[in-house]
């Protein structure tokens, strides 16, 4: 999540949490979460990210391709909600209107688990992805930028 908006309350989340004992929640950003200063290696490794409808949150689930459960958040102009309806027209990720009661979470983790995240490469087709990639070996190395596709 993101720390845009405050539509989840840390109870609904310990509650999430509480419900779904077979997974282990890792909460960046949202409410009381920790905060990363780069939280990309963790979003890669997540089985299932869970995240509003913002763009940026978005583009970061599209270009690691990991299946997402998105839950709008309400916005003045409806944004996330229109986010969320193509995401679902397109099969991108499960998008569910609100955040679900606690016992609704064990399936919905499995539901998206199996929908993969293979299809984000509608949204973000990989040229990201190379040069996230590109840049971090540069800057480990210190020098001479080689950005040849793999």
């Amino acid at each position: 999540m993101g720390s845009g908006g405050r539509d989840v309350s840390t109870a609904e989340v310990a509650a999430a949490q509480a419900a779904s004992p077979g997974w282990r929640w890792a909460t960046l950003g949202g409410p009381d979460g920790r905060w990363s200063a780069d939280p990309w290696p963790e979003l890669c490794a997540a089985d299932v990210v869970v995240t509003h409808a913002g763009r940026n949150a978005l583009a970061e689930c599209a270009t690691a391709r990991r299946p997402a459960v998105v839950v709008p958040q309400e916005r003045p102009f409806g944004e996330q909600a229109a986010t969320g309806r193509a995401l679902t027209r397109g099969r991108l990720a499960l998008v569910v209107p609100r955040w679900p009661e606690a016992d609704d979470w064990p399936g919905l983790l499995e539901q998206a688990l199996a929908h993969d995240g293979d299809r984000w490469s509608q949204w973000a087709p990989g040229g990201a992805a190379r040069a996230a990639r590109c840049l971090a070996d540069a800057a480990s190395r210190q020098g001479a930028l080689s950005c040849a596709p793999r």
